[in-house]
């Protein structure tokens, strides 16, 4: 199910922030730690960025632990996604939620991605500190990629292989 439309909204969250598009559906693909496709029940698949967090890159250390970490918690099952904006790629930068889980949250918690600290100010305030919460909770107890002291942000990565 698609609600809402790209140039308006269908509400706002639980904190107040415009949400612009909810997807429901079954997720078909996940490409990496933190893009995805849903594919709604009779209609066209949408690709989703998880918002607020970065998960390493695949041919980058930890990408494909946790790609498939992700793929783990939501191959294959009914998601909802709650966008509220288009990326320059045209992929919606949704939270998405099974079950009521924030699964970009748990990919924090389970250092498997990065907090994004960049998009801060698109999140609520209570996303917000849970994702910083989580961020710095994982740095501290070191799973995933935090168990590597030398692990290289994407964004860095991603700078890195551009020069």
């Amino acid at each position: 199910m698609l609600t809402g439309c790209p140039g308006g909204g269908n509400g706002s969250d639980r904190d107040g922030l415009p949400v612009k598009l909810t997807v429901e559906g079954r997720v078909t693909k996940v490409h990496d730690g933190d893009s995805i496709h849903i594919t709604p029940p009779g209609r066209k698949r949408v690709i989703v960025r998880l918002a607020a967090i970065d998960a390493p890159e695949i041919n980058q250390d930890h990408g494909i632990a946790s790609r498939n970490y992700l793929r783990g918690m939501i191959m294959n099952r009914q998601v909802t996604a709650r966008c509220n904006k288009v990326d320059k790629y045209k992929r919606q930068i949704c939270v998405v939620l099974k079950d009521g889980q924030d699964i970009n949250l748990e990919m924090l918690k389970a250092g498997k991605a990065w907090y994004y600290e960049k998009f801060k100010k698109e999140q609520s305030r209570r996303n917000r500190r849970a994702y910083q919460k989580a961020a710095k909770t994982a740095a501290r107890q070191r799973p995933g990629l935090w168990a590597e002291a030398t692990a290289i942000p994407p964004w860095e990565f991603r700078a890195r292989t551009r020069n």
